[in-house]
């Protein structure tokens, strides 16, 4: 969900008013907060695929006479795939069940819905790692003969895949960075909005 407005302008316009009471957002003010329920609802369905494909994948492995890079291989599905529910679970079910709607609601929806990417960012980027952990695995079982491991599979992970999730470790980085900037201008957003607003 795009910044469009100015944290700091908005945080200092709420500190100069005096509000009757909490005003209903409109239908503009919801509209990007049911877009990212929606776009998060297709974002968990697509996980779950990508968990039921690699569980699968995991079986067919088990039971296609394992070596052992297929006993790896298993693992690693098998752990991908809880993982995959795991965080999935984690991270979108608390949006997609969000459904105070007030002008605070809609602020802490904000508030959550960075907290929740934050975190996603950073299981995605233990996702990267767990791949360059299997390439380097992959040459260990290479080098000391353990099964027979491809040369050119050895190449696809070390030229193609780890500097893929190098580089996606990295980008991530900067938008955990991005984040934490975001996440502590919501909360102060949050804390201006709440002594602006008239006690019961």
């Amino acid at each position: 969900m795009a910044d469009n407005f100015d944290f700091t302008t908005l945080a200092k316009s709420w500190r100069q008013q005096t509000v009757a009471e909490e005003m209903l957002p409109s239908k503009t003010d919801l509209a990007p907060a049911q877009q990212r329920q929606r776009a998060q609802k297709m974002l968990m369905y697509g996980e779950w695929l990508g968990a039921l494909i690699m569980a699968a994948a995991a079986l067919w492995l088990l039971f296609n006479q394992p070596g052992w890079l297929d006993c790896i291989a298993v693992l690693f599905l098998l752990i991908g795939a809880i993982a995959t529910i795991y965080i999935s679970w984690q991270v979108h079910r608390p949006i997609l069940a969000y459904d105070n709607w007030s002008s605070s609601g809609l602020l802490n929806f904000r508030l959550n819905s960075c907290q929740l990417s934050l975190r996603y960012y950073r299981y995605t980027q233990l996702s990267c790692s767990a791949l360059i952990l299997f390439t380097l695995i992959l040459w260990l079982m290479y080098l000391f003969r353990l099964d027979n491991i491809s040369l050119n599979m050895l190449l696809f992970y070390s030229l193609i895949v780890s500097p893929a999730c190098l580089i996606g470790i990295y980008r991530l980085h900067q938008k955990v960075l991005l984040k934490k900037v975001e996440l502590a201008q919501l909360r102060t957003l949050v804390k201006d909005f709440s002594e602006a607003s008239p006690c019961d």
